[in-house]
């Protein structure tokens, strides 16, 4: 059975905490995302890799919205290169350079996280949409 429990009761029992003082560093606060440039160009060329594999496997059903695609991952990695290279008022945050983050790794919301299994975080997903392009080639060509 349920029953309804108020503020004072969560309270009481310790369940409802006052917030931290000091605010927690978030990473996306200087919207340079910290990751290194290495890491977006391999994204974007995995990225394109799979469109230019389902372009050449599929190229006379698919001209136009392989060109609006391309468009688009054009724009999804140029606004927020333009993001990075913009500096808030007071601040003179950069990116990490490839040797700073294998070093130090970058801060998540669930903690600090070394270098390299960011990278594996970040890259296993484009990874993954390219193999999936690499199957549907060799699906296409063998029906």
């Amino acid at each position: 059975m349920t029953s309804r429990l108020n503020s004072g009761m969560l309270r009481a029992r310790g369940e409802i905490v006052s917030p931290p003082i000091a605010p927690i560093q978030r990473a996306c606060t200087d919207q340079t995302f910290e990751l290194p440039g290495a890491i977006y160009v391999a994204m974007a060329l995995m990225f394109v890799g799979f469109v230019a594999i389902l372009g050449f496997s599929l190229s006379e059903h698919m001209a136009v919205p392989l060109g609006v695609i391309f468009f688009f991952l054009a724009a999804f990695f140029t606004v927020p290169a333009i993001f990075s290279r913009t500096n808030l008022e007071g601040s003179s945050t950069r990116s990490l350079s490839i040797f700073e983050f294998a070093d130090k790794g970058i801060a998540t919301a669930t903690g600090r996280v070394r270098g390299g299994d960011a990278t594996i975080l970040v890259l296993l997903l484009p990874f993954v949409i390219l193999t999936w392009g690499v199957a549907i080639a060799i699906v296409a060509a063998l029906v």
